[in-house]
């Protein structure tokens, strides 16, 4: 393992074991013969991937409209964990923040930034989406999907998480007095899209439930392209409803 100089004590950056960074980087990718469209072939784990009937993301163009409950984010501070996993970059949460929908909580467990946006709106995707990933009680998946566009406001805590991006595959950084709050990462608005899908990459589980917001979170050009830097192409293909109903529910 390679662990480079440590500043003032506080961070700590990590070039990952080669046994754990080929962990870190699957054999799929997001092109050739590895890329999406050959994803349900790569290992029988991935099945799903060719075979599953709701799968993520898709396109929001038939939403219908349903009343409005409010989802209550619960989320806490904590110090910055991030690891760049070869196909993306992941900000990893510790124990103790969740959201709560009717009463129901599902903890936090990551968040994943996909350059384009993942899901469609008409047809149109965001510049950036970033996927807030919750577990339920069951072990099932809860992801709220923040698109993000650039603008003219720079979004103060994620000026702070890429101050300390890991730029390369299998990079892990922890810092020790950087704290933040995925709270901070939410737009103003709190409209979304619900629908039954799945993970966007291997191995595609179903059973995860998707709240996608309707109002993108904005960032500057300069964040936007510091994300690009890092993680390049990394967005799966709009999949088909097959009888799925999306709903609105408009604050």
């Amino acid at each position: 393992m390679c662990v480079l100089p440590v500043v003032a004590g506080l961070l700590v950056q990590v070039s990952v074991p080669a046994a754990v960074a080929e962990e870190a980087r699957p054999v799929w990718s997001y092109s050739g013969s590895t890329g999406p469209e050959h994803w349900g072939e790569l290992s029988a784990a991935y099945v799903a991937c060719a075979q599953g009937r709701s799968q993520s993301p898709v396109d929001m163009a038939a939403a219908a409209p349903l009343g409005y409950t409010p989802l209550v984010f619960q989320y806490r501070s904590h110090l910055l964990e991030i690891l760049n996993t070869g196909n993306g970059v992941r900000v990893i949460t510790p124990p103790g923040s969740a959201l709560l929908v009717r009463g129901s909580a599902f903890d936090l467990e990551r968040l994943e930034f996909h350059i384009p946006g993942e899901h469609r709106f008409q047809g149109a995707r965001a510049d950036a989406e970033l996927q807030l990933v919750h577990r339920d009680s069951r072990g099932g998946s809860v992801i709220v999907a923040v698109p993000l566009k650039a603008g003219r406001r720079e979004n103060r805590i994620l000026s702070r998480i890429l101050e300390h991006f890991p730029m390369r595959a299998g990079e892990r950084v922890r810092h020790r007095q950087v704290g933040i709050n995925p709270l901070f990462l939410l737009p103003s608005g709190r409209s979304y899209y619900r629908y039954e899908g799945s993970l966007t990459t291997p191995p595609c589980t179903e059973s995860a439930l998707w709240y996608v917001l309707s109002e993108p979170l904005i960032i500057s050009p300069a964040q936007l392209e510091r994300i690009r830097e890092a993680i390049g192409f990394n967005a799966r293909p709009a999949q088909p409803l097959n009888g799925r109903v999306v709903n609105l529910m408009r604050r």
